[in-house]
């Protein structure tokens, strides 16, 4: 099961990085060609550059948190399995109540 869950969260998780690496570098190309169309500047390679050190930072974010979860999860998963392990190798004991050492406790209320 772990597995197979992995294998589907890094499918996502390479989807998931290539959307946020593109769209920061797309929009920075699209916002450099208007301002250099209405305003007649060249900053078009700026924000280039700008939308590829976005780009990276989105994605350093994001491999970041996948792989913190991923080994929170794992942790948790192994830390119940262990917990299972050691409750079906320590017997359960039943002991019987034991009686009242106080003798004539009843007694002294009565009186």
């Amino acid at each position: 099961m772990r597995h197979n869950k992995s294998v589907m969260r890094s499918l996502m998780m390479v989807t998931q990085l290539g959307l946020s690496v593109m769209a920061p570098v797309f929009f920075c190309i699209l916002a450099g060609y208007y301002i250099d169309r209405y305003a007649g500047t060249k900053l078009t390679l700026l924000f280039l550059f700008l939308g590829f050190l976005a780009g990276g930072l989105n994605a350093y974010k994001l491999a970041k948190s996948t792989l913190a979860m991923n080994e929170r999860e794992e942790r948790a998963e192994d830390q119940k399995a262990h917990m299972e392990r050691q409750e079906e190798v320590r017997p359960k004991v039943h002991k019987p109540k034991q009686p009242s050492r106080v003798k004539g406790h009843d007694d002294e209320k009565l009186s």
